[in-house]
């Protein structure tokens, strides 16, 4: 990372400490992939659409401002860790508050977001809109920087239901 990228992560984490979140309530990038695959629940709460734009394999999407109207999703994992993510820890601990006042004890916060996961190498997906199904990006082909992005509002279109379609019978003659 660079000087001025940990300069970033350093600020945000002063700045988030001073705003609630205890060091015992952070968790490194590394340590939240791990514990991801040994089966704990890294939850994106950044919005579908850039959480679409690439991810952290595996992880589940509820933005911040639907969790509290999620919370039942979320009901198997009450005595379970729950680690939250988002770009850069500016959400993840609104998400902490939201989900330990709804009685969730085992909450973390990925230190650094997405934004340290990506600096850290670790394996990121993006949404293949073409496949309709997300894509690993080999590493070498991970950008170096965090990319900037702008906050555009795309409206959703409904998309229809997919109904089955059933395998043709032999004709009988």
């Amino acid at each position: 990372m660079s000087g001025m990228g940990k300069w970033v992560v350093t600020l945000a984490a002063l700045l988030l400490l001073g705003c609630g979140l205890t060091e015992a309530q952070l968790i490194d990038v590394k340590a939240a992939a791990e514990r991801q695959a040994r089966g704990d629940l890294l939850l994106d709460v950044r919005e579908a659409d850039d959480h679409k734009e690439f991810h952290a394999p595996n992880t589940t999407n509820i933005p911040l401002g639907r969790l509290a109207l999620r919370l039942t999703e979320l009901e198997p994992y009450k005595g379970k860790p729950i680690m939250l993510i988002d770009h850069a820890m500016q959400r993840a601990p609104r998400a902490l508050e939201i989900l330990q006042k709804a009685g969730f004890s085992q909450v973390f916060v990925v230190k650094g977001g997405m934004a340290e996961w990506k600096t850290a190498g670790l394996p990121i997906e993006k949404f293949d809109i073409h496949a309709q199904q997300p894509q690993e990006i080999p590493e070498s082909q991970q950008p170096q920087q965090p990319i900037p992005t702008q906050s555009t509002q795309v409206p959703q279109v409904p998309q229809p239901a997919l109904v089955p379609q059933q395998a043709p019978q032999p004709q009988q003659q």
